[in-house]
């Protein structure tokens, strides 16, 4: 059976961390981007590496995060996109794999907490800050379109338009006829005053509101209904029949996630999934007949319908996974039954299966 391993080196980062404490130093985040973020920070708090989110932070928005620690050395960013934007997740992020919670405001001091749990991790990025910062440090995140401050909260809200459903032609955050004529118009649907074109704290948390609603209603569900954690994986038609198999999200006993987001595009999608044993047994989701390339950690890969190579070659392992019928429906929900699964089996490594 595959194990799955996600290990962060943290004595080897917090060695490159001073800390002092200046009431005066600061640490600000500013979104210069057209989507509205949730943003986290990693940096040494006493003898710890410790993590501090989420802020929300709409386009154009400064916000200051860190007070207490601006000291000269190297700290860790993250930001992605609310749930309501469409299309894809957006991510501001990078190679160090830190510890969130998926919801609310958090500090954590224990990264070991999220060690075996890939869905309360996120990909931080670097920034190193020098003693030329003075203890002041601010970390853009911004975009292809290089929005100043004033233009990245008109395209902010070009972009929660869009999401909604208004007929945004391009997002560009100019002010023009045609996004003030929208502004007003949603403002008099939600009642937040007629006539004027406002760009205001109302407008936007109801454009965010109204999104993130849309947003929840869409997408590819997994549920656990087996009284122990799954392993899941799931496998998305895409073009030029190629299909991308995706893992892994662990669904504890009673839970579901997102593993798809927006409005399903295809008929059919792949399942698979292991159920958590000791290492040297398996149970796995049967009923498939779809080979799709996976790997023992967190995986993306695309499998053509008629590749030349194996899993094996590619360096991958294989799997079989389980067609999904949903038909033209734009959401749908798998549930993992306990008679999906195989009876619990010892484990038979490649150089058993080599030998027979």
């Amino acid at each position: 059976m595959m194990r799955f391993i996600f290990t962060l080196s943290l004595s080897a980062i917090a060695l490159v961390f001073v800390s002092i404490s200046d009431a005066e130093a600061k640490y600000s985040l500013c979104n210069k981007t057209s989507y509205t973020l949730s943003a986290a920070i990693g940096f040494v708090d006493g003898d710890r590496l410790a993590t501090r989110g989420w802020w929300r932070l709409r386009s154009g928005q400064c916000k200051v995060v860190l007070t207490e620690l601006t000291s000269p050395g190297r700290y860790f960013v993250y930001a992605e996109g609310i749930p309501g934007h469409n299309g894809p997740l957006r991510a501001w992020s990078g190679e160090t794999p830190l510890c969130v919670e998926n919801s609310g405001f958090f500090s954590l001091r224990n990264q070991e907490v999220c060690r075996d749990k890939p869905s309360e991790q996120r990909g931080f990025f670097d920034v190193e800050v020098t003693a030329a910062a003075n203890g002041d440090q601010q970390t853009d995140f911004v975009e292809a379109s290089n929005f100043t401050v004033y233009s990245a909260e008109v395209a902010g809200v070009q972009r929660l338009l869009r999401d909604v459903g208004k007929s945004v032609a391009s997002i560009d955050g100019s002010l023009g006829r045609k996004t003030r004529a929208l502004i007003t118009a949603y403002r008099k649907e939600k009642n937040l005053g007629e006539g004027a074109a406002a760009i205001d704290d109302a407008l936007v948390d109801a454009l965010i509101k109204d999104a993130n609603a849309r947003d929840a209603k869409l997408g590819f569900f997994f549920c656990n209904k087996v009284d122990q954690p799954i392993w899941s994986a799931i496998g998305q038609p895409g073009p030029n029949e190629r299909t991308v198999a995706k893992g892994w999200w662990k669904l504890e006993p009673g839970s579901c996630a997102k593993v798809i987001k927006g409005e399903l595009e295809s008929d059919h999608y792949f399942v698979y999934g292991v159920i958590d044993q000791p290492a040297d047994m398996e149970r796995r989701l049967v009923g498939g007949d779809t080979a799709l390339c996976i790997n023992a950690v967190k995986f993306d890969i695309a499998t053509p319908e008629a590749s030349p190579q194996s899993c094996d070659e590619r360096d991958f392992d294989e799997a079989v996974f389980r067609r999904f019928n949903i038909g033209s429906a734009s959401s749908a929900t798998f549930d993992f039954q306990p008679d999906m699964f195989s009876e619990p089996q010892p484990v038979v490594s490649a150089a058993d299966e080599a030998s027979e």
